[in-house]
């Protein structure tokens, strides 16, 4: 039966190296082989775990931002929210639970959109959101691309979403700069990294304020995220509109960040393709270098933690621990430890806000 590294062992022979980001591509979302498109990754038992799964706490709290947002916002009379990759669809089901507690809030929220490329990850969404009874699921409407959302004000979060974009990469060899590429070596039956032999325009996206000389350094360049935010922050800037933006971040300019996840262990890349996930680290300083094109307003980035204890999460987690019987206790201090300790998830991924420059003084920052 043919299979993912079959397709692309046989293009790579036949065709020649492929690039990181159609590697990335395939990898994750072939329509046949792509692991979203096979897999639901989300869950201690699954292969790894994201912020919403790991408490109800993060979920209702980005819904108490987003309350806070609208009203600084104006409280617009018609406005969408938009999530981008919704995963299982925890998250907007923790934050519908909170915003049914502002009735003004839903009553003015026009549509609720869900970015979801993934066909396979769309069914398992409507079967844990969509409820006949429910007026807030009736507003629940599934996109794939951004120009598919009208043109009034909008709220747009992003959480673990841009470090799953395809990027691309380049290395310092003794003859220069060189697109890293995968390869298959017929012998060995295995694939493998080399370099293009010749210029690459890449180049071009080096810093250019620094020089570089060290043979086998690494530089990534998230071509699918830059013509993404530009073409978010461009609505941003026409419509009084604001983005919340949380993933793991890139420490250094330079290095590898590539990493593929199995049963929550990070793996070879080039190993069980299509059958892991596969994501990159991302450049919160390249964020605030995009949005400065576009005239808006940059709220951080900060590290998780700032973020959720200025939110309030420890009062949250002391509420819930107050009527909790003792088994709910341990799982709300080990979930909430989880979220904002600074050797888990509190220092290794960053939040940072985009909005129109009419909206200030977002929280959390």
């Amino acid at each position: 039966m043919e299979n993912l590294e079959q397709i692309l062992k046989k293009r790579i022979l036949n065709f020649g190296p492929i690039s990181f980001s159609d590697f990335i591509l395939e990898a994750n979302l072939n329509s046949r082989f792509g692991y979203y498109s096979n897999n639901l990754p989300f869950g201690e038992k699954k292969d790894y775990v994201t912020s919403p799964e790991i408490s109800q706490m993060f979920g209702e709290l980005i819904a108490l931002w987003s309350i806070d947002c609208w009203k600084k916002m104006g409280e617009p009379k018609k406005f969408n929210i938009i999530e981008l990759g919704p995963g299982s669809g925890v998250l907007i089901k923790d934050f519908l639970r909170v915003v049914k507690l502002s009735p003004k809030f839903i009553e003015k929220c026009n549509h609720i959109y869900l970015f979801e490329i993934s066909p396979f990850l769309k069914k398992i969404q409507k079967k844990n959101l969509l409820n006949t009874n429910s007026k807030i699921s009736k507003k629940i409407k599934w996109i794939k691309n951004l120009h598919e959302i009208s043109k009034i004000p909008f709220i747009l979060i992003a959480n673990e979403f841009l470090d799953s974009l395809p990027i691309k990469q380049i290395e310092l060899t003794k003859i220069g700069w060189r697109e890293r590429m995968i390869n298959y070596n017929k012998k060995r039956k295995k694939f493998f990294i080399s370099c293009s032999y010749t210029k690459t325009v890449l180049e071009n996206f080096l810093p250019k304020n620094k020089k570089y000389n060290k043979i086998g350094s690494i530089y990534e360049i998230p071509f699918n995220m830059i013509s993404f935010l530009e073409n978010l922050f461009c609505k941003v800037q026409k419509v009084k509109s604001a983005c919340l933006i949380i993933d793991y971040a890139k420490k250094n300019n330079f290095g590898n960040s590539l990493k593929s996840i199995k049963n929550h262990k990070i793996i070879n890349p080039l190993k069980s393709i299509g059958n892991s996930d596969l994501s990159s680290h991302v450049n919160f300083n390249l964020i605030k270098k995009i949005s400065q094109k576009f005239n808006i307003i940059i709220h951080g980035p900060v590290s998780q933690r700032k973020f959720l204890v200025k939110l309030g999460i420890l009062y949250r987690a002391e509420m819930l621990i107050r009527n909790a019987n003792n088994k709910q206790k341990k799982t709300l201090i080990k979930s909430l430890e989880f979220l904002i300790n600074e050797n888990k998830m509190g220092k290794i991924f960053n939040v940072i806000s985009i909005s129109n420059k009419k909206i200030n003084n977002l929280i959390g920052f």
